[in-house]
């Protein structure tokens, strides 16, 4: 899996952050104030990861700001830094040094949030719902285009100040591309791979949870994508989580094709997911066999041709049935 073109290598590089060049102000705020962005989907720091980012801060403090968004309502949501808090917390700190942007729309502030979490983990290390959001968010940036690249250099200069801008002719052959195929080079991935990471960010939050988890495998989280009913999803999910079924491709495959033909409801989602629509059914022919070389051994000569021998197994066997339907075999 590769990694985005730019990130940070380590938390040192963070040491090189400047205030002067993000033309913003920096503060120190209570994290009582601050709220995490909502329905954030890049999972905390858990483990050794989290365990270093802690002892970082520990000895070191907070090395780089936190990024809020200043809403209209007077809130201060997280933008950038979520596990720099939950780590702050930990080692007993109350307040961090913070930058607040203002007049942002809900979609410029998503953006932050995805791509600034790109340039601070490897793409190879997240989760599959993790990958999702991010190419699905990029995927829309790139779509919506005029905003993106003033908006991102910005991004650029508050979370990795030393990283100088791009070659502008590689920039104008990029543009010639299509919007998958763009974000496909930049985190090593075929276009295919793309679509159906986009695809699988419509899924609801708790089948995502089982895409990560491995209870559901990536090809069968495409084809549930195609169910874009969410009660559907709902119902899904609820029957996983009450009887621990799990999806394989093929089950994913079947509920993908009864919802394409209107035909999904609750039962067959039951039978599906029990297994029961998806067993082989029982073939009404009878069982094909050859006779063990012993037996022709036993009962024939070598000069015997093969037509003469399958004249008399089945004459013997004639005789066989008709004493057995006379009850005297």
């Amino acid at each position: 899996m590769g990694k985005p073109k730019v990130h940070l290598e380590d938390f040192n590089d963070m040491l090189n952050f400047e205030l002067e060049q993000t033309q913003e102000r920096m503060l120190e705020m209570e994290f009582s104030m601050m709220e995490p962005f909502p329905n954030h989907k890049f999972k905390l720091y858990e483990g050794q990861q989290l365990m270093d980012m802690v002892e970082s801060i520990r000895q070191c403090g907070i090395l780089l700001p936190i990024i809020l968004w200043h809403t209209k309502d007077e809130r201060y949501i997280i933008l950038s830094g979520h596990n720099r808090c939950n780590a702050a917390r930990l080692v007993g700190l109350k307040k961090a040094p913070v930058i607040i942007k203002e007049d942002l729309t809900y979609e410029e502030a998503v953006l932050i949030v995805t791509e600034s979490n790109l340039r601070q983990r490897s793409f190879g290390d997240m989760s599959h719902s993790e990958r999702a959001y991010c190419l699905a968010q990029h995927y829309d940036a790139l779509k919506a285009q005029g905003k993106r690249n003033d908006l991102l250099n910005e991004i650029e200069i508050l979370i990795n100040p030393h990283i100088s801008g791009g070659d502008s002719t590689s920039v104008q052959c990029e543009q010639k591309l299509e919007n998958r195929e763009k974000v496909g080079q930049e985190y090593g991935l075929s276009a295919s791979k793309v679509g159906r990471y986009i695809k699988i960010a419509s899924l609801i939050e708790p089948l995502l949870t089982y895409v990560d988890s491995g209870e559901i495998p990536f090809l069968a989280a495409y084809n549930l994508s195609f169910i874009e009913d969410t009660k559907r999803q709902e119902k899904i999910a609820e029957l996983m989580e009450a009887n621990h079924y799990k999806i394989n491709i093929k089950k994913a495959e079947v509920l993908r094709n009864y919802y394409e033909t209107q035909k999904l409801k609750d039962a067959v989602i039951t039978q599906i997911l029990s297994g029961e629509k998806t067993k082989k059914p029982k073939s009404n022919r009878v069982q094909s066999f050859k006779v063990k070389p012993a037996v022709i051994t036993k009962y024939f000569t070598v000069d015997q041709s093969s037509k003469e021998i399958e004249d008399i197994i089945e004459q013997a066997l004639a005789l066989y049935f008709e004493n057995k339907k006379e009850g005297t075999a």
